[in-house]
This record gives C-alpha cells, sequence and structure tokens, in this order.
C-alpha cells in the first residue's frame, strides 16, 4: 500500500457548522496516529489535512466560533480529497463566493475525490458533478434540495454514499459516519476499525431513518389538498374512508389521490401512516405504553400489520426504537 500521506482540504463556509469542520478533520489526521500511540508503534499518518476557506479569512461557524483556517483555496494546487462542510445558506455562499464552484470542478477533473457532509451537498450539486446520480442530506433538507436540483436523485435513507470519487452524508454526525468510511477506502478496513475503536466511534451505521421526522408540509398552491391535509392531522386515530373524505371536499377518489401526491409527494393513505407512526414513536419514546396499546391508540388493531408498517418507516422495530430514543428507565 502507498503510505504517501493524502492531501486533504476541508472546505469551510459561512455558517458551517463546527463539527462538520473539525469532525472530518480529527478523523482522517488522527488515521494512522491515535492508534499508534495507544499501542505504542510508530506513528504512520494517512492523510495531510488541512482546512482552507474561499479567501483564507476565518470561517465563522453557526455557534459564532471563528475557525482560522490553514490557507485559502487559491493556495491549494493539487488535493486528493476535498470535504465540503455544511452550507445550509448557499445562495450567500455563491453570491460571496462564486470561484468556490469552478474551482472544486476543476480538481474534481485533476482527479480529485469529493465528499459533502449534511447541507455541503448543494454546493457539490451546484457544480453539474452530481446530475444523474444520487445524493443524500439531511432528512430536514430534503424538500429543498428536490426543489433546487430535480436532476439529482435522492435516497434520502442513506446515512452516507459513495459514486465513485464523489461522496456524500447525511447530518453532522453522518459526516463522521462518512470520514470513517474514506479512511476504509482510502486506507483499508483495518485501519478504519483502529479508528473507531480509539475515537469510540459505530462503524457500520448506514441508515438515516430512525433519525428522520415526518415533516407536515402544506408549502403549496393547492388549497383544497391543504385542507384534506389538516382534517387527516386531526383524525387520523381514526377509522378513514378515503371516498367521504373526496366527496366532502368536492372531489372524486380518483382525484383526490391524485392531487394528495402530486401536492404532498405521498398518497392519503401514506400521509395517514406516517402521522400514526410519528404518533407512536412520540409514545414509545415517553415509554408508558406498550405497544399493543399504542397500536390500538393510533388507530389499527392488527398489530403485526402496524409493527411492519413502523419498521418500514423507522427501519426498527419498535422495541429498538423504544430502546434508542426513550429515556433509560423506559427503555428498560
Amino acid at each position: 500500500m502507498n503510505t504517501t500521506p493524502k492531501k486533504v482540504t476541508i472546505l469551510g463556509l459561512y455558517n458551517s457548522m463546527a463539527t462538520t469542520i473539525i469532525g472530518p478533520m480529527d478523523i482522517l489526521n488522527q488515521a494512522g496516529r491515535l492508534w499508534n500511540r495507544v499501542s505504542n508503534t510508530p506513528a504512520t499518518p494517512f492523510f495531510d489535512v488541512s482546512i482552507a476557506s474561499a479567501d483564507g479569512r476565518p470561517i465563522k461557524a453557526t455557534n459564532r466560533v471563528l475557525i482560522q483556517p490553514h490557507n485559502s483555496i487559491a493556495d491549494i494546487d493539487q488535493t486528493d480529497l476535498i470535504v465540503i462542510a455544511s452550507a445550509t445558506y448557499i445562495e450567500r455562499i455563491l453570491e460571496k463566493n462564486p470561484e468556490l464552484v469552478p474551482w472544486i470542478r476543476g480538481h474534481y477533473e485533476q482527479g480529485a475525490h469529493v465528499a459533502s457532509i449534511c447541507t455541503g451537498v448543494f454546493l457539490l450539486a451546484e457544480t453539474g458533478l452530481l446530475d444523474g446520480k444520487t445524493a443524500t442530506l439531511h432528512w430536514g433538507f430534503t424538500d429543498l434540495f428536490r426543489e433546487k436540483y430535480p436532476q439529482v436523485q435522492l435516497m434520502q435513507d442513506q446515512m452516507f454514499l459513495d459514486q465513485g470519487r464523489l461522496y456524500c452524508s447525511a447530518g453532522v454526525n453522518a459526516g463522521l459516519d462518512l470520514s470513517l468510511y474514506l479512511v476504509e477506502k482510502f486506507c483499508g478496513r483495518q485501519t478504519a476499525v483502529q479508528c473507531a475503536k480509539t475515537m469510540i466511534l459505530d462503524l457500520g451505521r448506514e441508515i438515516q431513518t430512525p433519525y428522520d421526522c415526518f415533516l407536515f408540509s402544506r408549502d403549496h398552491a393547492d388549497a383544497a389538498i391543504v385542507k384534506i391535509q389538516k382534517w387527516i392531522e386531526q383524525h387520523h386515530t381514526q377509522a378513514m374512508d378515503y371516498d367521504q373524505l373526496a366527496e366532502e371536499h368536492g372531489l372524486s377518489r380518483r382525484s383526490l389521490e391524485r392531487r394528495f401526491k402530486q401536492a404532498t409527494g405521498v398518497t392519503p393513505l401514506g400521509y395517514l401512516q406516517q402521522l400514526r407512526v410519528e404518533t407512536a414513536k412520540h409514545l414509545l419514546e415517553e415509554g408508558s405504553r406498550t405497544f399493543n396499546e399504542i397500536t390500538i391508540l393510533v388507530g389499527y388493531e392488527d398489530i403485526s400489520f402496524f409493527r411492519k408498517v413502523f419498521i418500514r418507516y423507522t427501519g426498527l422495530r419498535p422495541k429498538e426504537y423504544q430502546q434508542r430514543f426513550a429515556g433509560f428507565e423506559a427503555a428498560r
């Protein structure tokens, strides 16, 4: 294996979350160092990591901490890997530093790998490199991303994705998962396991579905569907007659199904199921009721069926969900 350290550039941006800059830097920088230190063997660093900003000036993170970069992007002649930190305010970033897009594209065309953390995928998508490819990011920004970049296919349940020399990850901590994956890709499984053990991190997290929350989006122009959404939300634990629901709102069942999915992205049944799962999640987090009791409360009689629905939307069995998200006493 080539032991020459790979050059890594962590690109910090306006209002990046500090963890999306420092987290990947620490993991990549410690590969071949921390394990060796605790095992009393010579250090064999695999990465030469530096932080860059567009102009070399300090990066003001979301917590108002100023992060001093090592250099500006103009100082980077060659890099093997660019890691783009979170970039929530993409319009402001591009307005102030339009040179970022050609800079990223230029290094990619020279052979660099490019990874994005969380909303950093907005900047990666601006380069056009993701056109026709798949991407992921924090579940809370998926609707905005789809609207801005319809040419990119979202796989929002994934913790991170590998598109050859392009990578993206979900929320902040998913950047740590991606960083470990990059250690494995560049350095091998053994080094990745050593990094995970010494930094007390989990290997193998692949989906963000358990962390997802159903957002009741009504940001569309169909007023009739907004009224129906509100009605379903207010009565989601009751039996649902879709023919009657359509008739009461002056629609045919077929029009209801078509317009509802066009406006919200899901069918009325899918909307109802997600509402019921979200209610069940909150009740499991409280920990005072069994899943059998919760099933009845949210409107189902068939416990086995609702268990399958719950697993489909969360990726976890009810007990697993409760153990992960409920208080210590509730999860015991």
